[in-house]
């Protein structure tokens, strides 16, 4: 009972990949209403192109770990600063962040990714031990598995991030679980084999995915993000939120409770021009994961994993 007290009614919430943070506060503040405590974390979008390609999430794992300790220091909190970053940190960051297509570092394979802490110097100190507390993370798309890898105690280029010991639930909104033969699942394909699918005991889990956007409707930037999860080329069939496919949102089978919702957008918001045109004018009308009424769909379960 003791170890139960010290979870706490606080999530820190997690853009997904090129989100950022301000996208995200609408949702924050729904979850503060309801009276669940809510942050987000300081990620910005052009804080994921040294991570693009397949390359290490080491620096948004270093984000990560960085809100939820700031959390832990105040659990009052409704702002997260962002930790010390400059752009010559973001810079060697881009030329030295290893895997990717171009194996930088040496290797495509997490598994043997030199120990390199990203730049910046609230990364280069000591990780902090942690007072017992924990807090949720709600995760939006590839924040979920990245989740996973923070929760898991996997040596991670360098780094057991052992995240379990802070989080007591996650949820994820449209994350893909699908472990895909390509360079951008290298990651999940490296924890699988590394402690397999489960999560770490006394952590609770939440997928949420959705339907609605199927591929033969669907445009060429949903095909191509579908394709990447895993969907096979010409599978018409195949349903999804727009940018994550319905079987690998739910694809975790060692989740504790699976939702799937309908015709609810992936994303809160999209560019309105180029490949996201048409994602971008469903959304006018599409609730999207963290919308108010799709919240309540979820927020139930959440607010459950700190009752007594």
């Amino acid at each position: 009972m003791q170890e139960l007290r010290k979870d706490k009614p606080f999530a820190v919430i997690l853009p997904g990949f090129l989100g950022s943070s301000e996208d995200f506060e609408d949702l924050a503040r729904d979850l503060r209403r309801a009276g669940y405590g809510a942050a987000v974390a300081p990620i910005s979008w052009w804080h994921w192109i040294p991570c693009v390609g397949g390359r290490s999430m080491r620096p948004i794992l270093e984000r990560i770990d960085f809100a939820v300790n700031q959390v832990l220091e105040d659990l009052n909190t409704t702002s997260i600063s962002p930790p010390s970053y400059t752009l010559q940190d973001f810079l060697v960051d881009f030329l030295t962040n290893p895997g990717g297509i171009l194996k930088v570092g040496g290797t495509d394979d997490p598994a043997d990714y030199p120990a390199l802490t990203p730049r910046g110097d609230d990364f280069a100190s000591p990780a902090s031990p942690g007072s017992g507390r924990r807090v949720a993370l709600v995760a939006h798309s590839a924040a979920g598995w990245i989740s996973r890898v923070y929760l898991s105690g996997v040596n991670y280029g360098g780094r057991s991030f052992k995240g379990s010991k802070k989080v007591h639930s996650l949820v994820c909104l449209g994350s893909p679980h699908f472990v895909a033969e390509n360079l951008v699942f290298k990651s999940l394909q490296y924890l699988e084999r590394e402690e397999g699918s489960a999560l770490p005991a006394r952590v609770r889990c939440l997928c949420v995915g959705a339907k609605g956007a199927v591929l033969s409707k669907a445009s060429d930037m949903t095909r191509g993000a579908y394709e990447l999860c895993g969907a096979m080329p010409g599978d018409d069939d195949v349903d999804g939120d727009g940018m994550t496919p319905l079987f690998s949102a739910v694809a975790l089978d060692s989740a504790d409770d699976k939702m799937v919702l309908e015709n609810v957008s992936h994303a809160p918001v999209y560019p309105a021009f180029g490949p996201s045109a048409k994602l971008a004018e469903e959304r006018l009308t599409k609730p999207w994961y963290g919308s108010p009424e799709i919240l309540k769909k979820w927020f139930p379960w959440l607010k459950a994993s700190t009752m007594d």
